[in-house]
């Protein structure tokens, strides 16, 4: 999956255990990124990547960290990890100004995603308000301060997330998918609950988590754009933790639901969503030909389902992508519109003919169509930062597609794909029945009965 902007914003699923944290930070070795990417280790712990681009004189500046959105206890908080971000960016530290004004004053812009087991905190700003950005990013994060101002902004805001997003077919129907997917959290629950999920959180909930997750041993700083590798000097150093607190944050494996069953439920109009279970990261092969297939069927305009459906129906909306993590990925399908069942019919239809052979022409423009989405959503420095903190944080970062350009792993392994190898994947994964979820509308309520009428005496 090349990581973007819109990408999905709750899909990450692993409880913590006892396994490798960040990229390859339990042996003391670094990834070899390509000849214009800088990697180091903070004597702190952090990992920092510094791409160097030429072009426009901006920069992207993310942090990525991994840890649970719901919370490190027994029971989930949805929204714990979303506030707790928001209440850093939006609280002034003891020294310095508080990171959201900082970014909007540059002219930039701050976003803060988070994923059931990981978060970025990504800034987009002018080159000449990169070196203060880095500077106050990783102070507020690297040593969090939460202020009653900080936490008051933070929860109108991530409150009215909570309930836009409330709205949107399809977060509810992702969230329902890898609820049944999974049995465990944090990608049991969502990321993002609701709005009394977000009222239901105090100050000193979103202290605790921050004080746990945000920490410089558990981080990763990617900067990509028109920079010099030098940057880097301008993050704060962060202070080596003692204790519990060294440990950084670990990949697991989700537990896995063996046969889910379908889900109902109600929703203001039609709509709906798949979801199996696919290969772990380390299985790159495996992994990218998933890529290729929510390519085939689905990517943008030129996809078999997405084609053939602005034709037969124009008001649907379907999305489908192979979300690449640690252990296992998932291929999500979602979708909206007026005939549910029909969508449901093209989506079933484009599932059974990747589980065969492509003819070898049509395989072939497919690959090519493939490797052009792929190098033009690979473009900006938002975009590859994204590819590299999502990669990290899910270990395997020379995997990502942003690697060596064109002469990568990635692009290797797409290099690789042959038609019958491609089948032979979606007949493994794909094979099973998928857990799905059905949005649609509640029924009409039955009006009440006329009262009777009463005799006159």
């Amino acid at each position: 999956m090349v990581r973007g902007r819109t990408v999905f914003a709750s899909v990450l699923g692993a409880a913590l255990a006892a396994a490798p944290g960040i990229g390859t930070a339990a042996t003391g070795e670094l990834p070899n990124l390509g000849p214009h990417v800088d990697v180091a280790r903070m004597p702190s712990g952090a990992t920092t990547i510094v791409q160097r681009l030429s072009g426009a004189p901006v920069a992207a500046i993310e942090l990525w960290y991994r840890a649970p959105a719901t919370g490190f206890g027994p029971k989930p908080r949805p929204s714990l990890a979303r506030l707790a971000a928001q209440v850093v960016a939006a609280s002034k530290p003891l020294v310095g100004e508080a990171l959201g004004p900082l970014v909007k004053a540059s002219g930039g812009r701050l976003a803060i995603t988070v994923y059931s087991d990981s978060l970025e905190i990504a800034a987009v700003v002018p080159l000449v308000a990169a070196r203060a950005v880095v500077k106050t990013m990783t102070t507020v994060y690297f040593a969090p301060v939460l202020t009653d101002t900080g936490f008051r902004i933070a929860q109108r805001d991530v409150a009215q997330e909570a309930l836009l997003e409330g709205f949107n077919p399809e977060t509810i129907a992702r969230d329902a998918v890898f609820a049944s997917l999974f049995s465990n959290e944090p990608q049991h629950s969502p990321a993002l609950g609701s709005p009394q999920d977000v009222a239901a959180l105090t100050i000193a909930d979103a202290r605790a988590y921050a004080t746990r997750a945000f920490r410089s041993q558990n981080a990763v700083l990617v900067i990509s754009g028109a920079v010099d590798p030098s940057i880097v000097t301008a993050a704060v150093a962060g202070r080596p933790e003692t204790g519990d607190l060294a440990q950084t944050e670990a990949h697991a494996s989700g537990q896995v639901v063996n046969a889910p069953g379908p889900v109902q439920r109600v929703f203001d109009e039609p709509s709906g969503g798949y979801g199996w279970i696919g290969p772990p990261i380390a299985a790159e092969r495996e992994a990218t030909a998933l890529d290729f297939i929510a390519d085939y069927l689905f990517g943008g305009d030129t996809g078999y389902v997405t084609h053939a459906l602005a034709v037969s129906n124009p008001d649907a909306f379907v999305v489908g992508q192979f979300i690449t993590l640690y252990d296992p990925g998932v291929l999500f399908v979602g979708y909206s519109g007026k005939q549910p069942d029909a969508l449901r019919a093209k989506i079933d239809e484009g599932v059974g003919i990747v589980r065969k052979p492509l003819p070898p022409p049509a395989f072939a423009a497919a690959v090519v169509a493939f490797r052009y989405h792929l190098l033009r959503d690979l473009q900006t420095p938002a975009e590859l930062a994204d590819n590299f903190g999502w990669y990290t944080v899910e270990g395997n970062p020379e995997y990502a597609p942003g690697v060596n350009g064109a002469q990568g792993k990635y692009f290797a392994a797409v290099d690789s794909l042959t038609p019958d190898f491609v089948a032979a994947v979606a007949e493994k994964y794909l094979g099973h029945p998928a857990a799905t979820v059905t949005l649609r509308p509640a029924p009409p309520k039955a009006p009440a009965p006329a009262p009777s009428p009463q005799a006159t005496p």
